[in-house]
């Protein structure tokens, strides 16, 4: 699954969030810190371990997507490890498999954040919970509690996990309750100090209110993430025999009398999708990439539910799924699947025939740090005055500061975000402008200046 997740790594763009791995991995280590102090401290455990593996293997953004596609790798076999307590062989290896293609995790393999871990440190809390269970050993709830205090310091979000988790003791192994609270209760305290900093910095995903996310949405990203195309009726068809055929390995499971796999696993992944579901509803700050870590437990219920078919049919159930798969792992592969084109607009710099450059917001020079060869040679019209910089990225200049001298007769491209597209100054300064391409979050527009030496 790993091997799997490398092979067309490097054709998506870089996108926005890649970018702010990429910047953060740049800067020294000490810096990381200020950062975080200020945004992103959510994911401080992650870029703390990323510099580690860049550290090794180099800080391209190939290197960060194969860390995020081992951990893809790693949450298939833990699957497998998971799902052989309790199934045959064979059901497990199918179940580790199917969670490797899943769409909904597939996508994970190739993006240079933390989710495909998440997915990882999700099945390892299962993994760790089964054990306590099983065995009822105070040390097995120690290792589930340290396990699911690390799960949510990685992400924040696995405490929806943790809750799941208690519901399915409750209801699948009542003598772990007591145990099970306790341990809650520890991870909780030790979970505490990252849910007062991330809600201290809340607003850092103030921008999810504008998504305009419906619940069957977010079910449809959450389940077969990929971008807006002509397959989306196949995602919709692929979202549907996924949620049908894992109802019926639930479903299957619990009339043979086996209460614990079939609640944790109905839990897992319904906990958590039906918190991002309600988030529609609320407008709560979520994203189906967030719940990511529940895509393990769909494909695991729906492997149950194939292999659970009568006579001949799990072998046609299980190549039409892959049938139907196939063309959506593809699609995550295409130059322009993720949601910002970062490299085609940064192409801009070498096609147009310009000298300068010009960012109208600290978020536009995400931009520059995904592709910086295309902005070798050029000037920088917006480079800020004072070296105090942005939490992510450069800060820009006080347009007022710029004056006709230093556009004199320049074509300049200007890079701004759908806020802040263009550049007033500019246009004060007699620039004429026309716009030149954009994407959804990004635009460019080329201003040609008077030379102040014209007659």
């Amino acid at each position: 699954m790993t091997a799997l997740g490398l092979v067309g790594a490097g054709r998506p763009t870089i996108w926005y969030d890649e970018a702010v791995t990429l910047s953060l991995l740049q800067r020294p280590f000490g810096e990381l810190w200020g950062v975080l102090r200020e945004i992103d401290a959510v994911h401080a455990v992650y870029y703390v371990v990323l510099r580690g593996w860049t550290a090794v293997m180099g800080d391209s953004i190939g290197s960060v997507r194969a860390f995020s596609a081992l951990g893809v790798g790693v949450t298939a076999a833990l699957v497998v490890l998971l799902v052989a307590r309790h199934q045959r062989l064979r059901t497990a290896v199918a179940s580790g498999l199917f969670t490797g293609v899943a769409p909904g995790l597939a996508w994970a393999a190739l993006d240079g954040r933390s989710y495909a871990w998440s997915a990882a440190f999700a099945v390892l809390a299962t993994l760790a919970l089964d054990s306590a269970c099983r065995h009822r050993r105070r040390r097995d709830w120690l290792l589930y509690g340290l396990v699911c205090v690390l799960a949510c310091w990685w992400h924040l979000y696995l405490v929806i996990l943790v809750a799941a988790h208690g519901i399915a003791v409750m209801v699948g192994f009542p003598k772990g309750r007591l145990s099970w609270t306790l341990t809650a209760a520890v991870t909780a305290v030790g979970a505490l100090p990252l849910a007062v900093i991330g809600w201290r910095q809340r607003d850092q995903v103030s921008w999810l209110a504008d998504t305009n996310y419906t619940w069957h949405r977010m079910l449809l990203n959450q389940l077969a993430s990929g971008p807006a195309s002509d397959l989306r009726m196949l995602r919709m068809l692929v979202v549907g025999a996924l949620l049908a055929l894992g109802a019926y390995g639930v479903v299957h499971l619990w009339r043979k009398g086996r209460r614990w796999l079939p609640a944790v696993l109905a839990l897992w992944s319904g906990l958590p999708t039906v918190v991002a579901m309600i988030s529609t509803f609320v407008g709560g700050g979520m994203h189906p990439r967030y719940v990511a870590f529940a895509v393990p437990a769909f494909a695991i219920a729906a492997a149950i539910g194939v292999l659970a078919l009568p006579k001949w049919t799990p072998a046609v159930a299980g190549v039409a799924m892959l049938v139907a798969i196939s063309p959506l792992v593809v699609e995550q592969r295409a130059p322009s699947a993720k949601p910002d084109d970062l490299r085609r607009i940064a192409a801009t710099a070498g096609d147009e025939d310009a000298a300068a450059v010009y960012f109208t917001v600290s978020k536009a020079r995400s931009i520059q740090s995904a592709y910086p060869e295309h902005f070798d040679g050029l000037v920088d019209v917006s480079a800020p005055v004072d070296a105090t910089p942005e939490p992510f990225f450069a800060g820009v200049r006080d347009p007022e500061t710029i004056k006709g001298v230093d556009v004199d007769g320049l074509r300049v491209l200007v890079y701004g975000t759908r806020a802040a597209r263009g550049a007033e100054r500019l246009r004060q300064l007699g620039c004429r402008s026309e716009p030149v391409t954009g994407d959804r979050h990004f635009a460019v527009t080329l201003y040609t200046c008077p030379s102040l030496t014209d007659p």
